[in-house]
């Protein structure tokens, strides 16, 4: 490739995806087409003109966010959250057979469907724990090089010598923490110690700078050190630390829920949950990651077809009861609670 290709190519993606994002289609469609002049197989660039191309009526518009069960096993059981106890004793524990994690990846391709948000791995399992985490992260960045990936975890299964290769694939690594006082530790985060989990933290910050996103839970046990939980991580190269309100996890006996949270009210999503491929680890396809029973699925990616399951009858009444503000028709929803976000929160939640 000469030097002037190798300089425009780049600048001109840039531009392309400058001028989808900006909502500019002519100038991202010139500037893809100035890619394919150059280079007529650059992959990123055919796809990208097909997601601008007008759809037909029927076809798939969209996907918001892709949150993938890669494995259904986590290493921890926080009191607050239904994995590992009774009531999800039920559920798989596997990793998600590469099988169905290709249909869904080629599903995305093949439909030229953009993608809004980012794909996750991690939804009821850890996605550090998943034994094919590099794998899928590297046939994902291969297949759609465009898209924003986030793997979830505690961060107590990072190995860097197996896992520092996702520095080159991923584009975050989300990390759930709860306290950094040992005992409060413990104790939220059951069975993990903080004295074999701490370590870890420093490890991550090393291995992926600038890639860290710090998610906090607040509850009535670690309100008071969330400014000290911020300013450590942030200090420690993390790129964002995010407090998150309390969610009930659609638990039919909300007792502990209450005991932990600040102010919670219900919550109600609107129609465009149904726009989110949320898919466990045997391919059931769930309306909402708060559904830890999988009380309701909507669809099973080991059983149809992608474009089943995201044109199913059972997504598009997802679609109406939600918009229709028909919350009560659904299990999940009926007991879906939560803190609610505020401007400044959660330092303003609790006043």
């Amino acid at each position: 490739m000469s030097l002037v290709r190798s300089r425009i190519i780049p600048f001109a993606v840039h531009v392309g995806l400058w001028g989808r994002w900006r909502k500019h289609p002519l100038v991202a469609k010139a500037a893809f087409r100035t890619v394919l002049q150059l280079d007529p197989e650059h992959s990123l660039a055919k796809r990208e003109l097909r997601k601008l191309a007008p759809r037909r009526e029927g076809d798939l518009k969209r996907v918001r966010y892709v949150i993938l069960g890669t494995t259904g096993t986590c290493n921890a059981s926080c009191i607050h959250c239904p994995t590992g106890k009774a009531e999800t004793a039920h559920n798989p524990r596997t990793p998600m057979p590469m099988e169905i994690f290709r249909k869904i990846v080629d599903g995305i391709v093949d439909h030229a469907l953009p993608v809004d948000g980012q794909v996750a791995f991690g939804l009821f399992g850890d996605g550090l724990v998943d034994p094919l985490v590099v794998e899928r992260a590297t046939y994902l960045r291969e297949r759609l090089p465009d898209v924003e990936l986030s793997v979830n975890s505690n961060g107590a299964a990072f190995n860097k010598a197996k896992h520092s290769v996702l520095r080159e694939l991923a584009s975050s690594m989300s990390l759930h923490c709860e306290s950094l006082i040992p005992e409060v530790y413990d104790d939220l985060m059951r069975p993990l110690r903080a004295e074999r989990v701490f370590p870890k933290y420093e490890e991550m910050l090393e291995t992926f700078p600038g890639m860290v996103h710090v998610s906090v839970p607040i509850s009535r046990k670690n309100l008071g050190e969330a400014a000290a939980i911020r300013d450590w991580f942030l200090s420690r190269g993390a790129i964002r630390v995010e407090f998150d309100p309390l969610i009930s996890r659609c638990a039919e006996d909300r007792s502990l829920f209450n005991s932990l949270a600040l102010k919670p009210q219900r919550l109600r999503c609107g129609g465009d949950i149904a726009d989110d491929l949320i898919v466990d680890c045997d391919g059931t396809v769930l309306a909402c990651c708060q559904d830890f029973q999988r009380l309701e699925p909507i669809g099973n990616l080991a059983q149809e077809s992608f474009e089943e399951t995201l044109t199913s009858l059972a997504r598009n009444t997802l679609r109406k009861q939600m918009e229709q503000q028909r919350h009560g028709e659904r299990t999940t929803c009926s007991r879906c609670f939560a803190d609610l976000r505020t401007p400044n929160f959660p330092f303003d939640a609790a006043a």
